[in-house]
């Protein structure tokens, strides 16, 4: 069975970015031959994707996710610095785990949440992706 039917299926796309269902499946395709891929967790705006194998640099991959999908650094990774302020500023605490995750981050970097996603591919070898 076609990996990508479930999409088609779904009718999986992203028209606030002008993205059908076939575009989505080019990209998964051409990660797919680079990489090996998996994917779960579809719905028409949304699905979650599993590398099988990653390159040792991710910057390409990362700029690619990006393209595709621009709120996984614009909603997610590249706001974490403000999400970290506003759990400081209301005195939560901050778990290891994620601490751990930050360490080393400059939030100054305007570039940040792309080494965030880099390194949650590192981490969990997935990456989520969402269009509202």
């Amino acid at each position: 069975m076609d990996k990508y039917q479930v999409l088609r299926d779904t009718g999986t796309n992203a028209p606030n970015y002008d993205l059908e269902t076939e575009d989505i499946i080019n990209w998964l395709s051409k990660w797919d031959a680079q990489y090996g891929i998996s994917i779960d967790n579809v719905e028409e705006d949304a699905l979650d994707i599993f590398f099988l194998n990653l390159p040792e640099d991710l910057t390409e991959l990362a700029i690619d996710i990006y393209k595709l999908c621009p709120d996984t650094i614009d909603q997610h990774f590249g706001c974490i610095g403000d999400l970290l302020e506003e759990m400081e500023a209301s005195e939560q605490d901050i778990p290891e785990n994620f601490q751990e995750f930050v360490k080393d981050i400059d939030f100054n970097d305007e570039n940040y949440g792309f080494e965030l996603l880099k390194r949650s591919l590192t981490l969990n070898k997935s990456v989520g992706l969402w269009w509202d």
